[in-house]
């Protein structure tokens, strides 16, 4: 696989026709300070968990660890400009966090369509992020969504 790329400036126009069972869409993105620092002003989490990263590596982390939902917010950014892209509007999303995205992780967001109701214009996304590991990727998050695509 090639090395995934960051969102597009312009966000695709995928049908619900042109989107399989099965069609997956990959992008990257790497957790910068600057990012985690601008998520908590706009959403009020200052934990230091999040912020501190003295009290974090108290804690067994090795950096302070990103707010699970920027990336929640960076896979909204995925489902609105790449899978589906322009034509979804986001009915539902499940997520787990099983282990933490830390500053200068690079992460691998991937989604791919797993149902399809074309009666009611809905699919249903299976998502994936990944972060580099000791032989073999890290789960940051996994989960599903549930979206409308418009005519």
């Amino acid at each position: 696989m090639t090395d995934p790329q960051s969102l597009p400036e312009t966000a695709l126009d995928l049908s619900l026709d042109a989107l399989p069972v099965g069609y997956t869409a990959t992008i990257a993105w790497t957790a910068e300070n600057a990012e985690i620092d601008a998520f908590a002003a706009v959403s009020g989490d200052y934990n230091p968990l999040h912020m501190d990263p003295a009290y974090a590596t108290s804690l067994g982390f090795a950096d302070r660890v990103s707010h699970g939902m920027l990336l929640g917010a960076k896979l909204s950014g995925f489902i609105g400009m790449v899978l589906p892209g322009r034509r979804c509007l986001l009915l539902e999303q499940t997520l787990a966090f099983p282990n933490a995205v830390l500053p200068g992780d690079r992460v691998t967001l991937t989604g791919e369509v797993a149902e399809i109701w074309p009666d009611q214009s809905m699919l249903r996304l299976k998502v994936r992020a990944t972060k580099a590991g000791a032989g073999k990727p890290i789960v940051v998050a996994r989960g599903s969504v549930l979206c409308k695509t418009l005519s």
